[in-house]
């Protein structure tokens, strides 16, 4: 279970909730807590005659709760679980120590535990029941029920994380079933949880975290898996119309085509192949030409895949022959040649394709260098340079991909004109951004940082890619004007490069210099550059810190503010003070909810009067705050038991 801290908690919720579940805690109203892996659960004493069922789950950092009460989430109830966890862990009952203890009961101490918990919830029998031979079989009914209570009537489209739990629990079933080697039951039950999950989505559930998805693809891959140890092609048969539907219908990214691998053998395929024609028909007759040329892309390719899962060569090329009006057909049909290695042939087509206006043409362009790179050691003839150069500055003019250039660079190289080609380059290309990445990829560093350092137009993106290759060959002095001149045109997103890059910088360049790179980013308003170049600044020049504080105070993080007084105590407490006081005055103006930040900038204050033996004056200090502000009781307060001290 990640760590959760009570400042955690009372950052996640209202203030008013936060308080009220805290006397909830303190009152003793959390019964029976557990903890089921990252889950948190209890029943937590309310209003009703019943407690009510409280669970509570980390997702990307974020405290997520689910509640039986008429709140349902983020409410009192959650914040009392959370506190009991945070203070009395031990109360918790460990669910995985007791599925350990089962090991050292006896069969009848199971039983009893077993009974136990059907009398507690009597709907769990009828997932499972036992037949003549012992063989576990399923209540798919029961299963599918369940499965559409979940999707349907229990769920919270903003907490989507509570349905895939309930829906893993489900899957325990299946997967189990699954090491027992009933793949029939297993693959029945994963079928029926990609339909829920299909269902969720088109009822409009907010997947944005992405975990229904990587659930219901899961799940595809597990029928899969089932398929492959399953020889009854009757049987798969049976399961081909109900998959046919679902892959043709679900349009959310859940991979439900897949699952057609897993059935297809030579006696259907041809079903399948009618089966999608015919709704393609359909579409051309009703849809427009746009969704049309997309269903057919789709459609065409898995039958291509298909026939290609199963070695029927003829039947492939003749789909990827199917229709060849649009750019998109053309590489359809250029990339089955290219698997054949009939190069010449895909050559042909793709300068085919170059002809017509509709579908992509930057991916066209791609298989065009692709194929006259293989080609142009044999047949170096069949690539005419003005066509080729104008096809390479055209792709080039969106970003450009360090394979895509090698291509290039062995096409013209190939027919002795890579360097006309990389003076026209450097001369006519419209795009720098690509000029600059083309000398990088060529190894060409200096000519590289002498376009940036005279060209203003070159994004940040491509000069932290250049600083970066320059610390990698030694060239520090060059790295640090080059991430210089990048924080000045631009963001630049912090990680773990530009990590190096800000330490470099800071270390090498002088102060005047790190002075001028802080008031651009002042005059800039770049409070997102001016946050992420602080902590690099702290050591050697914390007035610089300072000032940028001082610019995006208002903003800027209190644990930021409290590092940068701290920094620039050192030459100056006053200043140090004074920051935290500027903000301290802000602070109290907005909202009591900021109450806690203030009481955190009086500790660093205390800090920072302690150091030079003047605490007396802190004392003075926090006094007069609290006669110019004794009407903010609640804030009066809070300092009183901070401090330990009348105020």
């Amino acid at each position: 279970m990640m760590k959760i801290t009570q400042d955690m908690i009372k950052d996640s919720f209202s203030e008013r909730t936060f308080y009220r579940g805290l006397d909830y805690y303190e009152n003793g109203y959390v019964i029976e807590p557990v903890i089921i892996d990252n889950s948190l659960y209890a029943r937590v004493i309310g209003s009703m005659e019943t407690p009510y069922e409280v669970k509570t789950f980390i997702d990307n950092h974020e405290i997520v709760t689910r509640c039986t009460c008429p709140v349902g989430h983020k409410c009192k109830h959650a914040v009392a679980l959370l506190l009991n966890w945070v203070h009395e862990p031990s109360s918790f009952t460990d669910s995985n120590k007791f599925i350990t203890s089962l090991n050292s009961m006896s069969k009848h101490e199971i039983i009893n535990i077993v009974k136990q918990i059907i009398n507690h919830n009597p709907a769990i029998v009828c997932e499972y029941s036992i037949n003549a031979d012992k063989s576990p079989q399923i209540n798919i009914d029961a299963i599918s029920n369940k499965i559409d209570w979940i999707v349907c009537e229990d769920l919270d489209y903003y907490h989507m994380w509570d349905a895939v739990h309930k829906l893993e629990e489900i899957k325990d079933i299946a997967d189990g079933l699954m090491d027992k080697e009933l793949y029939k039951n297993a693959a029945e039950i994963y079928l029926e949880l990609i339909k829920g999950c299909i269902t969720a989505f088109d009822q409009g559930a907010d997947d944005s975290g992405g975990s229904m998805g990587e659930f219901a693809i899961q799940c595809v891959s597990d029928f899969n898996q089932c398929m492959k140890q399953i020889n009854d092609a009757a049987y798969k048969d049976i399961l081909l119309e109900t998959i046919l539907d679902i892959a043709n219908n679900e349009d959310y990214g859940l991979d439900t085509w897949d699952m057609l691998f897993g059935i297809i053998h030579k006696d259907n395929i041809s079903h399948i192949e009618e089966y999608l024609l015919e709704k393609l028909n359909a579409e051309k007759e009703y849809a427009s030409e746009s969704h049309y040329q997309y269903k057919k892309n789709s459609i065409i390719q898995i039958l291509i895949d298909l026939y290609a899962h199963i070695g029927m060569p003829q039947e492939k090329m003749c789909l990827a022959r199917f229709e060849l009006v649009t750019r998109d057909d053309h590489i359809r049909l250029a990339n089955v040649l290219i698997g054949e290695e009939r190069y010449e042939d895909a050559f042909d087509i793709i300068k085919k394709g170059m002809a017509l206006s509709e579908g992509s043409f930057n991916n066209l362009q791609k298989l065009y260098f692709l194929i006259a790179s293989i080609l142009i050691d044999q047949k170096p003839d069949l690539i005419d340079f003005s066509t080729s150069i104008d096809i390479a500055f055209d792709l080039m003019s969106r970003y450009l991909y360090e394979d895509d250039y090698k291509n290039i660079k062995k096409v013209f190289s190939g027919i002795g004109k890579f360097e006309e080609f990389k003076a026209t380059m450097l001369t006519n290309m419209p795009n720098r951004d690509a000029v600059v990445l083309a000398l990088l990829y060529d190894g060409d560093l200096q000519t590289a940082i002498d376009i940036i350092l005279t060209e203003p137009k070159i994004s940040s993106e491509i000069i932290i890619n250049v600083s970066k290759t320059a610390v990698d060959k030694g060239m520090e002095v060059e790295s640090s004007l080059l991430t210089k001149i990048a924080i000045e045109r631009g963001w630049i997103n912090a990680g773990p490069p530009v990590d190096t890059l800000l330490k470099v910088m800071t270390n090498l360049l002088d102060m005047h210099t790190l002075e001028n790179l802080c008031n651009s980013i002042i005059k800039k308003g770049s409070y997102k550059n001016a946050l992420m170049l602080i902590p690099y600044l702290l050591d050697r020049y914390p007035e610089l810190s300072a000032a940028l504080v001082m610019k995006f105070m208002t903003n800027m993080p209190v644990e930021v503010v409290g590092q940068v007084a701290c920094a620039v105590s050192k030459k100056s407490p006053k200043q140090g003070a004074a920051l935290c006081r500027i903000r301290i005055n802000e602070d109290i103006l907005r909202s009591h909810i900021h109450y806690d930040k203030v009481v955190f900038l009086f500790k660093i204050m205390r800090g920072i009067c302690l150091s030079i033996g003047k605490e007396l004056d802190w004392v003075r200090c926090i006094r007069s705050f609290a006669a110019e502000n004794k009407g903010k009781k609640k804030l009066i307060e809070m300092m009183r038991k901070e401090f330990g001290m009348s105020i």
